[in-house]
């Protein structure tokens, strides 16, 4: 509390009022003395981003891009034909899958005939010159699923204990193959192979460092970075872009910078400090 002396009061240890002040004079300096400060907005405009916060933002970078590769690629609209040699092109991609399935299921046949017999070197070599020519056939999904060749090549004749090793391994390195391929046309996967997880943790690093390198400052750095990670989680083709080279991480985080330059203004945000209220001197 104050204590009066003569015709003044004393308020705290910085300001002095006394009876030449008009009554409204008087009431703004005790508000202005009183009110609490607000440091919200030194929080949010004047911090700079830390090592630490750095570290994060590459971490849910890196989390965000894995997700996005583990989500499925959506399909492409078909586009219509506009002329017949369009459609030449069309009919002769039909007409190689058709005979790919043919030559898989020619081979499918004797496959199964020597799955009957006593395992021998010839049966054995007979199975090896089989799988080489299924090698050499540009298998797709379509064909694996219509054909049904995985699931005959997975029985134990052809990968059980019993089995020769060279067939084993044989088959083990087609089935192998068929599944990048599936999880490659359908993005269907639960993990991340290595080659693609270290592309992403790469790739992750090379963005948040085009962020900071444009915002130091922690308001704006953790909002670009926040709208970077929405736009890759919310369709996989940006992610599969970024990582075959296609799409540059710089135009990636110029877009989302130019969104939230155009959002700011549309708020009307002058992001400047609100200068101190100046103490009376009496």
């Amino acid at each position: 509390m104050g204590k009066h002396c003569g015709g003044s009061r004393e308020v705290g240890s910085r300001i002095q009022l006394d009876g030449a002040w008009s009554f409204q004079a008087q009431l703004d300096a005790l508000r202005a003395c009183n009110r609490e400060e607000d440091w919200t907005f030194k929080e949010n405009s004047v911090k700079e981003v830390t090592d630490r916060g750095r570290t994060e933002a590459t971490a849910r970078l890196q989390k965000a891009l894995g997700e996005s590769q583990l989500m499925p690629r959506q399909k492409r609209k078909a586009i219509e034909l506009e002329n017949d040699e369009d459609r030449k092109i069309t009919e002769a991609m039909k007409a190689a899958e058709a005979d790919v399935r043919k030559h898989v299921r020619a081979l499918l046949a004797p496959l199964k005939d020597l799955e009957q017999v006593p395992r021998s070197a010839d049966s054995d070599a007979a199975a090896l010159a089989i799988f080489r020519q299924l090698r050499r056939l540009q298998v797709t999904v379509e064909c694996l699923k219509s054909t049904r060749i995985a699931a005959e090549l997975n029985k134990p004749r052809w990968r059980g204990a019993n089995a020769a090793p060279e067939v084993r391994n044989a088959v083990t390195s087609l089935i192998k193959g068929w599944r990048s391929m599936y999880r490659a046309e359908t993005g269907k996967s639960d993990v991340l192979d290595a080659t693609r997880a270290r592309k992403v943790r790469l790739q992750a690093v090379d963005l948040e460092e085009k962020i900071f390198a444009q915002y130091q400052r922690l308001k704006d750095y953790r909002r670009v970075m926040e709208l970077v990670t929405e736009e890759l989680m919310q369709c996989r083709d940006v992610s599969d872009r970024l990582l075959e080279g296609s799409l540059s991480g710089y135009d990636l985080v110029a877009k989302n910078a130019g969104r939230l330059r155009i959002a700011a203004r549309a708020v009307d945000v002058v992001d400047v400090e609100e200068p101190e209220l100046a103490q009376p001197v009496i």
